[in-house]
């Protein structure tokens, strides 16, 4: 059944920008438990370096953090909605290994534990509360699936082809991967005003 007509919106990549400034709210807030910003912090680094869906990296442990750390990269075995065995390499100039240190526990555990408890939060409960701080922080065209586009959209702005990302990313149809590489509201805004009205 098709959505009904107008009930779809544009939405926005979370870019460089966009992460920085989730960060900065984190550390800003005073409504958010101490617990809560380190879920945050440790959800929308792994989204922004990876492009990964929640459902990813929701059983993801302190010891998988470890291995991307020393190896720069983790074969992600997907029983999610990409089935495939997908590779997420790092940078070699260590870059995005800084950001994963940041956010590694001292202990072993999972990254994302039910509050007093060692078991691993669901897929539900994290989108919810990273979405509803993504939406009060960015605005309603952000959401935890907008790190997806906005890792393929800078994968394609820096000249990697469709096909590289559509294998990086873990989508079996390229039309997939073209529909999220998306011109950033920022360049619209510049060509706009090259045009001589």
């Amino acid at each position: 059944m098709a959505r009904p007509k107008g009930t779809t919106r544009a939405k926005k990549p979370i870019m460089k920008r966009e992460f920085e400034r989730l960060l900065r709210s984190i550390d800003s807030s005073l409504d958010v438990q101490a617990s809560t910003k380190i879920k945050f912090i440790c959800a929308f680094t792994l989204l922004y370096l990876t492009g990964c869906r929640i459902s990813e990296i929701i059983n993801f442990t302190t010891h998988d953090l470890q291995k991307m750390i020393d190896e720069n990269e983790y074969s992600l075995t997907n029983a999610t909605k990409t089935k495939a065995t997908r590779l997420i390499s790092f940078d070699s100039n260590k870059v995005q290994v800084q950001l994963l240190k940041k956010i590694l526990p001292e202990k072993e555990r999972y990254l994302f534990c039910k509050n007093n408890s060692t078991q691993a939060m669901s897929v539900a409960s994290l989108k919810f509360m990273t979405n509803k701080f993504i939406h009060k922080t960015l605005g309603e065209l952000y959401s935890t699936h907008s790190f997806r586009a906005g890792y393929i959209t800078v994968a394609h702005k820096i000249g990697l082809s469709l096909e590289h990302i559509r294998q990086d990313i873990g989508h079996k149809s390229i039309a997939t991967t073209a529909r999220y590489a998306t011109v950033t509201s920022d360049e619209i805004a510049q060509s706009k005003n090259m045009i001589a009205w």
